[in-house]
């Protein structure tokens, strides 16, 4: 067996633009190695403003890779984000090792070290996410996907990841039709009698922003978790502004879209962020309460949401969104809307009290 490589890590400096400059080169060459060119890898400004900024309910940690020689350029980059609302037993996990040291033990090396740095924290469960090629099943490539060797998951399972949840990343491409959006709406209406819709652009209005924390804390259970070991996020009004303020710094605009039932509570949320940088436009998350649910909402906010977006005029490639495999009824209010598969994610797990 080959010795382990000696490696150099460094906590980067959060202040310290060429540290991350390094440490996103690593990040973008190795997330286009694995996942092809036409996958989504968030520029180096939209990037920053998301890990470097300090957060109420979460800090993250970046550290930055050399081989013995520090003077040689960098091989691997790491990010462990760590809730501290909730969740405080565990650290999500960023690993990248460079394409060309790889096969040499420097990714097993850096993940001793995330082993240990989670001991020290005392924490228990490592979260990362492994990514692998859409294969349609139903269109008889369902074989196809078992031959692919993923070197991702294969490093996962010998490292005693388990799988959590499956997760489909799919893709709308725009231009939007806006007839389309308009009858996904008209379609909806007679099932949601009773509920207000609001909609609108730019920071959650503050007379909702209470309940929206709420929505965005109860998605992470709400929604299918396979076999995560997660609990609710514990989500404050703070942690929104926050939230928009980074948005500010990237270049993004949010477009949303709520059900109000009578009482003034929300029943539905979704909410569209376009990214000037990327020319792209996600969809994050969408969640209907669990005794709102059958009169179309989900639906009905996304036509809400969507027709806050066409309203702007923005310049964008697709919409991405990422959703459970097991999710079917999100999923088929997707394709509704024009969304297909192109990716799957697995969500893995490694509980250090398992594994030793």
């Amino acid at each position: 067996m080959a010795d382990a490589p000696s490696l150099s890590i460094h906590l980067n400096d959060p202040a310290d633009d060429d540290a991350f400059h390094a440490w996103h080169g690593v990040f973008a060459a190795a997330s286009s190695h694995d996942r092809g060119p036409d996958a989504p890898v968030w520029p180096e400004p939209e990037l920053s403003a998301e890990l470097r900024t300090q957060r109420s309910s979460s800090t993250t940690e970046i550290y930055l890779v050399h081989g013995a020689a520090e003077a040689d350029s960098a091989i691997g980059a790491i990010t462990l984000t760590m809730p501290l609302s909730d969740n405080l037993h565990r650290v999500d996990l960023g690993l990248y090792v460079e394409p060309g040291s790889r096969r040499r033990g420097v990714g097993s090396a850096m993940l001793e070290f995330v082993r240990s740095r989670t001991r020290e924290l005392d924490r228990r469960v490592i979260a990362s996410e492994v990514f692998r090629p859409y294969r349609d099943e139903k269109a008889g490539e369902g074989s196809a996907d078992a031959e692919i060797t993923v070197p991702g998951i294969a490093f996962a399972e010998h490292h005693g990841f388990t799988s959590a949840i499956g997760d489909l990343r799919s893709e709308c491409q725009l231009p939007l039709d806006p007839a389309l959006v308009r009858t996904i709406a008209d379609e909806a209406r007679p099932f949601h009698e009773g509920y207000v819709f609001h909609s609108w652009s730019g920071d959650v209005p503050e007379a909702f922003v209470e309940q929206w924390a709420l929505m965005e804390g109860l998605i992470e259970t709400d929604a299918p978790t396979g076999d995560r070991d997660v609990e609710p996020e514990v989500t404050s009004a703070e942690d929104i502004r926050e939230q928009e303020a980074i948005f500010v710094r990237q270049g993004r605009t949010s477009f949303a879209a709520i059900a109000v039932d009578s009482t003034g509570e929300i029943a539905a949320y979704t909410q569209l962020v376009h990214s000037s940088v990327e020319a792209m436009v996600y969809q994050w998350g969408t969640l209907v309460r669990d005794q709102h649910r059958g009169h179309r909402l989900g639906a009905a906010v996304k036509a809400a949401a969507a027709h806050q977006f066409l309203q702007a005029g923005l310049d964008a490639r697709a919409i991405i969104t990422y959703n459970a495999e097991e999710n079917e009824h999100m999923l088929a209010i997707n394709q509704r809307f024009g969304f297909r598969p192109v990716e799957r994610i697995e969500e893995v797990e490694l509980n250090l009290d398992a594994s030793g």
